[in-house]
């Protein structure tokens, strides 16, 4: 009987120490490991940067092209059209579908100071799903884009040397 009073009274006492932990402030669902867990998710999830969260091959191809296009250079009217309709002819999209992924592209850039180092964050998500054919287009569309304000400059050229390679990893790794 002694021992039914004891456990009785340890949890009463848990319920009473939760209950004023509650209302000094103390969120009692950070005790629990699922909450967490959930939590842990959704920030790494929101805490990365949009450009490295791309999902299609589509997408990050087209963000790698405006990226070359516009590294260290201004953004004139006509490199923006020379891109604009890169996209359409590489891509078969409209007019306006090519504008809002020059858009897109420029405004995921915005945030970005080394593109370089961001290219294997950039595909890492897709870069499984690029066939042959869009990689071979990828490659053609990149260096028509470094070409757009005359020869490549050396930027541009690392960044192409930084794609290649990490395509490039993705042979080495296979058997």
């Amino acid at each position: 009987m002694h021992i039914i009073i004891g456990i009785i009274t340890a949890l009463a006492g848990l319920v009473w120490a939760l209950y004023r932990l509650q209302n000094a402030g103390v969120d009692l669902n950070s005790f629990n490991p699922f909450y967490w867990l959930r939590r842990r998710k959704w920030s790494k999830q929101l805490g990365i940067k949009p450009l490295h969260n791309l999902d299609s091959p589509f997408e990050a191809a087209a963000l790698l092209v405006v990226g070359v296009a516009t590294y260290d250079e201004e953004v004139t009217r006509e490199l923006k059209v020379d891109v604009i309709n890169l996209f359409m002819q590489e891509f078969s999209i409209s007019d306006a579908k090519a504008s809002e992924l020059f858009s897109a592209s420029r405004y995921l850039l915005q945030d970005t100071s080394n593109l370089e180092a961001d290219i294997k964050n950039i595909l890492a998500p897709n870069k499984e799903k690029f066939t042959q054919s869009q990689k071979d287009s990828l490659f053609s569309m990149i260096e028509k884009a470094s070409s757009f304000e005359g020869e490549a400059n050396e930027k541009q050229q690392k960044i192409i040397a930084a794609i290649e390679k990490e395509f490039s990893q993705d042979k080495l790794q296979k058997w």
